[in-house]
C-alpha cells in the first residue's frame, strides 16, 4: 500500500524554523523546536502520517509506567509513532504484575510512585526470576542526574531518561534498546558446528551473562569473570559485549556501566526469537 500522503498542517509541523505550535492527530499540542534536530522529525514525520502501520513487522513492545496520566499520554503518543507497541502501567506493583505476563524489550519506569516506587519494583523485577529478570529498565524521572543515576544502578537500572522530556531524548534512549531486525554474526557459525550446537552456546553464554549480572563479585572476581566473558562474547559476535568486558577486566572500573549495560542488550538480543535460524535469529 502506498504511504499516505502527508496532511498540510503536519507538514507545516516539520517544517518550522524556529519554534512552533501546530496540532497533532493525537489531539492535542505540542510545542517544538530546532534544537532537537531535523533527523528525529523525519523520523517521527513517517513514522506518524508516512508509513502504513499494517506494515510495520512485529514492532518491539515497551512498557511504560507512571502515576501520571500526563506523562503516560506523551510517552505513549511518542513512542507508537516510533514504532514501539506500547503498554501502561500506573505504578510499581502494575509494572511487576505486567511483567510477569508478558515479555518486554525494555521498561521505562517513574521512580516517585506512591505504595511501590520505581527503584523498589526495579529490585523486585530483577529479582523475581524468569526472562523478565534481565529486561532493561530506564529511570523515567525528574531527580538530579548524578542522584539519578547512583541511585538507579543501585537499583539494577540501566540508565536513565530526564523529565521533562523531549521527544527526541525519549526516543534515543529507548531506541538504544530495540531489538536488531537482521541475521546475528554468530549465525555464521551455524555453517560449521550446525544449528543444534551454535544455539546451545547462545544459550550458555546468555546464563554466564545473567549470573554475572546477578553476582557480587570483589575486584578480582569480577575481572577474571570479565576476562572469560571478553573472550567467548567476541567468539560469538557480540562486539559490544567483548569490548567493555575487556575493559573491566583490565581494570577500569569506570567501564562496569557501560559492560552492564551491552550485557543487557545482549541478553535482549538473545531474546528476540525462541529458535535459532541463521536467516532470522538475533
Amino acid at each position: 500500500m502506498p504511504a499516505r500522503r502527508p496532511l498540510r498542517r503536519h507538514r507545516r509541523l516539520f517544517t518550522a524554523r524556529d519554534t512552533d505550535v501546530a496540532e497533532t492527530s493525537f489531539g492535542f499540542n505540542w510545542r517544538f523546536t530546532r534544537d532537537f534536530g531535523n533527523s528525529i522529525w523525519d523520523m517521527l514525520h513517517m513514522r506518524m502520517i508516512g508509513v502504513d502501520r499494517d506494515a510495520m513487522v512485529d514492532p518491539p513492545s515497551i512498557l511504560v509506567v507512571d502515576d501520571e496520566i500526563g506523562n503516560r499520554i506523551m510517552a505513549v503518543a511518542i513512542l507508537t509513532a516510533a514504532g514501539w507497541r506500547v503498554d501502561q502501567a500506573e505504578d510499581g506493583a502494575a509494572a511487576i504484575a505486567a511483567l510477569h505476563d508478558k515479555k518486554y524489550a525494555v521498561v521505562l519506569m517513574d521512580i516517585q510512585m506512591p505504595e511501590v516506587d520505581g527503584f523498589q519494583a526495579s529490585r523486585a523485577i530483577r529479582c523475581g526470576g524468569g526472562p523478565s529478570a534481565s529486561v532493561p529498565i530506564l529511570a523515567f524521572t525528574a531527580m538530579p542526574r548524578e542522584t539519578a543515576h547512583e541511585r538507579a544502578m543501585a537499583a539494577g537500572m540501566d540508565g536513565h531518561v530526564a523529565k521533562p522530556f523531549t521527544p527526541a531524548a525519549l526516543v534515543a534512549a529507548v531506541e538504544y534498546w530495540r531489538p536488531g531486525g537482521g541475521p546475528h554474526p554468530s549465525a555464521a557459525l551455524a555453517g560449521i558446528f550446525g544449528r543444534t550446537e551454535v544455539a546451545s552456546l547462545l544459550s550458555r553464554f546468555r546464563d554466564q551473562l545473567v549470573e554475572a549480572l546477578d553476582a557480587s563479585d570483589d575486584h578480582t572476581a569480577r575481572r577474571s569473570r570479565a576476562h572469560k566473558i571478553a573472550g567467548i562474547s567476541g567468539t560469538l559476535g557480540f562486539a559490544d559485549v567483548s569490548r567493555n568486558w575487556l575493559a573491566v577486566s583490565e581494570g577500569h572500573d569506570s567501564a562496569w556501566d557501560e559492560a552492564r549495560a551491552a550485557a543487557r542488550r545482549a541478553i535482549v538480543t538473545l531474546d528476540a526469537g525462541d529458535d535459532f535460524d541463521p536467516e532470522t535469529r538475533l
